[in-house]
C-alpha cells in the first residue's frame, strides 16, 4: 500500500489493485477481517467449491479485509474427510512469500458479494 500526503497534510492510502498474470488461474478466499496466526490453515480448507474447478487453480490468495495477505501454490485438492465438511474441498500447498500478488487489493473483484470465494481467470 502506498501512502501519499494531500494539500491538507492528511495521509491517504492508495491501494494497488490486483492485476493478475493472464496465465495464472486464481482462487481468492476471504479468511476474515483481521490477520490471524495461521493463515494457511484458514485458507486451505472447508471451501464450498467444485473440486474439478478448484483443482485448476495455480494460486490461492488468502484475503483479509480485501487485501491479499498470503499466496499459496496448491499441490493437491481433495474433498475434506472432516465430519460435517465432507462436501467441502481443501488443498495442501506451498506458500509463495515473494508473490507479486501480496498486498494487492481484490475489493473490486468481490464488489458487494457475500461469497467468500472468487475465481479469477478460472
Amino acid at each position: 500500500m502506498t501512502t501519499i500526503t494531500n494539500n491538507y497534510n492528511q495521509e491517504m492510502n492508495m491501494e494497488q489493485e490486483l492485476l493478475p498474470n493472464t496465465l495464472d488461474r486464481i482462487l481468492c478466499v476471504k479468511v476474515g477481517k483481521v490477520i490471524r496466526e495461521n493463515l494457511y490453515e484458514m485458507a486451505r480448507k472447508y471451501w464450498k467449491v467444485k473440486l474439478e474447478k478448484a483443482s485448476r487453480a495455480t494460486h490461492v490468495l488468502a484475503v483479509v479485509n480485501g487485501i491479499v495477505e498470503a499466496v499459496y501454490i496448491p499441490q493437491k485438492w481433495k474433498y475434506s474427510e472432516q465430519s460435517g465438511y465432507e462436501d467441502r474441498c481443501e488443498f495442501t500447498g506451498i506458500e509463495d512469500k515473494n508473490s507479486e500478488y501480496l498486498g494487492k487489493s481484490v475489493k473490486s473483484y468481490y464488489g458487494r458479494s457475500t461469497n467468500p470465494v472468487k475465481y479469477i481467470n478460472l
